[in-house]
């Protein structure tokens, strides 16, 4: 192929991907650059002035932002291994299931499709003392409230795993359907039970999968927001719960929009940290497997 040809086939695949590349450029990257120069400057009122990296070293000695991954850091430990567990098992049951396994996976993945503020507020009206239609059964066992800070991290669990654990499943699904079926069968001419094939030749298949959707729901649980900031209307919760409700309330309560910029990028670097190590970390593991 010559020059000519070469450079026409280039020009014709980034006047493909302008389109893209533009909105990209506009809604992604510009952002991110107005907001580590944003990072870089100190604020009072409308007066804006350059001081370096000083933002920066004030968020190192801020025990408010750091103690507010207590939250993300309970999701991250207990509700993402739950849910791609639970995830696995659902995943199984729609394989297995020969009538109404449509209906069955409709109803699991509706959560998903519900925004989190709506499902924020229906839960919070479940969880409410004055509203929650699980009162009568609490008054008959004697329990006190609902919705208590001690509880609000159950609580959490609770939602999030409601809303994303069909989602999760229905992935984990379509990469089960996706295991040629040669391999079911060979297992099963050799007499393996079925949980034997589940466990030792399908669940091995799916490490690529659930890396992947471990490290999107980490990426989650680490920015989570719209949960709790629900709960916070029906329960007092700290400002600095998670670190995205300490951004938000310093950038819009408290006007501090520069240096909610720069916890805003040390979030995204420390996000971007654990799915690196995580990728690393499982390329290493199968490496050794395949050695």
């Amino acid at each position: 192929m010559s020059w000519r040809k070469k450079a026409k086939t280039s020009l014709k695949a980034y006047a493909f991907l302008a389109p893209f590349l533009a909105v990209f450029s506009a809604m992604v990257i510009y952002p991110i650059g107005l907001g580590v120069k944003l990072s870089m400057y100190g604020q009072r009122g409308a007066r804006m002035w350059y001081i370096g990296w000083e933002n920066y070293s004030r968020i190192l000695q801020d025990s408010l932002f750091w103690n507010s991954f207590k939250i993300p850091l309970f999701l991250l430990l207990v509700q993402v291994p739950l849910m791609l567990i639970l995830a696995l098992v659902i995943s199984f049951m729609f394989e297995t299931r020969k009538r109404g396994g449509a209906l069955y996976r409709f109803i699991y993945y509706l959560p998903y499709t519900i925004p989190g503020i709506v499902s924020g507020l229906v839960w919070s009206y479940i969880f409410s003392d004055s509203m929650s239609p699980l009162h009568p059964l609490l008054d008959a066992l004697g329990s006190g409230s609902l919705l208590t800070r001690s509880n609000a991290p159950a609580i959490l669990l609770v939602i999030i795993l409601w809303q994303f654990t069909g989602y999760t499943a229905f992935i984990l699904y379509s990469s089960l359907i996706a295991i040629p079926r040669e391999y079911t069968e060979a297992a099963q001419l050799d007499g393996a039970a079925h949980w034997q094939i589940a466990l030792r030749i399908k669940l091995p298949l799916l490490k690529d999968p659930l890396i992947t959707l471990f490290i999107f729901n980490a990426i989650g649980a680490i920015q989570v927001f719209n949960e709790p900031w629900m709960l916070g209307d029906l329960v007092v919760l700290p400002t600095n719960y998670t670190p995205t409700m300490y951004i938000y309330s310093s950038a819009f309560a408290q006007g501090r929009f520069t240096y909610a910029s720069a916890m805003g990028v040390i979030l995204a670097i420390l996000t971007c940290a654990i799915s690196l190590y995580v990728l690393r970390t499982a390329s290493k593991l199968i490496l050794e497997r395949h050695t």
